[in-house]
């Protein structure tokens, strides 16, 4: 009897034993996935009642807006031998006036790989210096103002870019949205601008983006009239804060990483500034010339870069970026250039993370936890306690009747 008992006894030991640990292993599983405050996306497709008239950046190429004549002048030496290794010519061929204008202004303005060998020529004045005051922007519609529109400029040693902003009582201006109908006041500005150009639109804080290949394409020849017509959809990135999984900063990424490089180069290379890097007019001394430091390969460049790196790693909370699409038609005329902003006709589109489990949720999970395994431990003791009663009692009853018999017997033989 001792020996059964024992048995159940450790068989209840096994049980709770085993919904212990069960427990314990899922609760501490459940538990750390939680604190690792993991985030989960959602898709919003946004259909906007009005329309918000955005920023509108224009890229140009310096080597489109340069005197080239002036820089010959200023650097007949440099601009000979440039020429000279572009055209493979000698240097009798084009050393002088006439025979620089011919030749290498073609050949210069040809090909937008040009504008590197150029840049490397030029001092942060020289591009501050660049007349854009023909390029003549305003408000154009039936009730024409040309008050609303300022120009802020920015520059590096290869492109212009100017940043057209448009704003009503210093507010932006919206238009109410009519789907599926066409515009009868279209918000336009008027352009000068008779090279090609990019435009795109943008948030009033983005950085400016530098890449040609993000810009709606224009062109256009003298006397060419030009009408460009451009809508957006807007995309919204909002990434959660600490302690959750995004664990995002509320700054400006781009800008950051590129003022950090901006210091830092500064600093090692004295004097010069980098090619690429994006500057506001009267933001440093004229006199500093452009240099391609950042794409040589050496261990300095490559330190400063993982430095800055290092600053930005965390996400941006909040990112908002425009995707413009648009077409360009053409006419002969007087040589009118519009940009125009049409219907919006697609949703925006919002990217929202949020936690994937909540604080009352972990409880819920701990509670549902707790009642399985104390579910399992329960059924284990109910079966114990159906087996437990009837075994051992038919053993103790055998032993019994057995007992009495035997002292029956005795008796008798007694």
């Amino acid at each position: 009897m001792v020996t059964i008992s024992m048995i159940f006894l450790n068989r209840r030991v096994f049980i709770l034993t085993f919904c212990l640990i069960g427990c314990t292993i899922h609760l501490a599983h459940v538990v750390n996935e939680f604190l690792k405050f993991p985030v989960q996306t959602d898709i919003i497709y946004h259909y906007p009642e009005k329309m918000i008239v955005p920023e509108i950046d224009i890229i140009l190429y310096n080597i489109d807006l340069l005197n080239m004549t002036t820089l010959y002048l200023k650097q007949p030496q440099k601009m000979t031998l440039l020429c000279e290794h572009l055209m493979q010519k000698s240097n009798s061929t084009i050393n002088s006036d006439e025979n620089f204008d011919a030749n290498c202004i073609k050949l210069l303005k040809s090909d937008a790989e040009n504008n590197h060998f150029v840049s490397r020529l030029l001092t942060v004045g020289d591009v501050e210096n660049l007349n854009i005051n023909s390029l003549i922007f305003k408000y154009k519609s039936s009730s024409k103002r040309d008050d609303l529109c300022t120009i802020k400029r920015y520059f590096n040693a290869v492109k212009t870019y100017l940043r057209v902003s448009c704003r009503e009582d210093s507010k932006p201006i919206e238009r109410t949205l009519v789907r599926n109908i066409v515009a009868d006041d279209r918000f336009c500005i008027q352009h000068n601008i008779y090279h090609r150009f990019g435009v795109r639109f943008t948030h009033p804080n983005s950085s400016v983006n530098t890449e040609y290949l993000n810009y709606i394409e224009v062109e256009r020849e003298a006397g060419e009239n030009i009408f460009t017509f451009l809508r957006y959809r807007e995309i919204v990135i909002i990434n959660s804060e600490w302690p959750y999984q995004t664990n995002c900063r509320h700054y400006q990424k781009e800008k950051i990483f590129n003022q950090c490089l901006r210091e830092k180069i500064s600093s090692s290379y004295q004097g010069t500034v980098q090619l690429r890097d994006v500057l506001e007019v009267g933001q440093l001394p004229s006199n500093l010339k452009f240099a391609d430091q950042q794409s040589r390969d050496n261990e300095a460049s490559t330190q400063i870069r993982r430095e800055c790196t290092e600053q930005v790693k965390q996400f941006q909370c909040i990112v908002k970026m425009y995707q413009t699409k648009g077409k360009t038609y053409k006419e002969k005329g007087s040589g009118v250039g519009l940009i125009c902003l049409e219907n919006q006709i697609d949703f925006n589109i919002i990217l929202k993370t949020y936690p994937k489990s909540t604080f009352t949720e972990l409880l819920i999970y701990i509670s549902s936890i707790l009642g399985i395994w104390f579910g399992i431990s329960i059924y284990g003791k109910l079966i114990d306690g159906f087996i437990l009663p009837t075994i051992p009692q038919r053993s103790i009853h055998s032993v019994n009747v057995m007992s009495s018999v035997e002292r029956t017997e005795n008796q008798d033989m007694t």
